[in-house]
């Protein structure tokens, strides 16, 4: 059994457990914050809306608490030295950005008018034309696409 003065040597429960990330700011522009470490504490109640405001509150003190560290390895040290548990989560990895395009790029590509369905026969020239492809159901010959049989 432990004196009574031992049971009260930290402030933290002794359910509270640390988790160590890397800063958000990090990944916004400017160097600043780059490469800095934060703790904070995993929530142990969940929130409560208040019955007077309609506000979503926090009933655990410990979730308004963070502390920021140069290093990951400080941040763990921190813990370690006070007996506190704590988990990890690294950085998230970054996909690789594809480079716009530019304009001699573009050059061989389809041109712009037959964007986004692909080239069209009678627009680029890519195609043969059909010599004659028939009458098209509901639109008239395919001489004059604007002629509407019955009409004339």
């Amino acid at each position: 059994m432990q004196p009574t003065w031992q049971r009260y040597t930290s402030a933290l429960p002794p359910d509270a457990q640390a988790i160590i990330e890397p800063d958000p700011y990090a990944d916004h522009p400017g160097r600043a914050r780059r490469g800095r470490w934060r703790m904070r504490f995993r929530e142990r109640f969940a929130p409560l809306p208040d019955p007077l405001t309609g506000w979503t509150g926090a009933g655990d003190p410990l979730s308004s608490l963070m502390l920021e560290f140069a290093t990951r390895e400080a941040a763990e040290a921190y813990c370690r030295g006070r007996g506190l548990s704590f988990i990890t989560h690294d950085k998230p990895r970054r996909r690789p950005v594809q480079p716009a395009l530019q304009a001699f790029q573009l050059s061989a590509m389809a041109p712009l008018c037959c964007w986004p369905t692909g080239p069209h026969a009678r627009c680029c020239g890519n195609y043969p034309v059909l010599a004659d492809p028939g009458p098209i159901q509901g639109r008239g010959t395919a001489a004059d696409p604007h002629h509407h049989a019955g009409l004339s």
